[in-house]
């Protein structure tokens, strides 16, 4: 690129903060604004408010959360009981 056509280094560091400082401010607030607001729709309330009451926490659904699995782990239990060999 010919001298005359480069950007400067220190505008093009300038315009990479700006990029950086704008994805932060976005980022800050969709989650400490849009997000908590989200959060007060009566139909998204009830579904944590659901979650609360059965003591499940969102960020970690595993099988053992589900209400059926401890008819699924007496299931596997018997199986192994009666076929000690299958599977491993």
């Amino acid at each position: 690129m010919p001298e005359h056509q480069r950007p400067e280094n220190g505008s093009v560091k300038r315009r990479q903060w700006g990029w950086f400082l704008l994805l932060t401010l976005s980022l800050s607030l969709f989650w400490l604004v849009i997000l908590p607001r989200a959060a007060e729709n009566p139909q998204l309330r009830s579904e944590i408010d659901f979650l609360d009451q059965k003591k499940i926490d969102p960020t970690a659904m595993f099988y053992s959360d589900l209400e059926t699995i401890e008819n699924t782990m007496q299931n596997i239990r018997d199986f192994h009981q009666e076929n000690p060999d299958a599977l491993w």
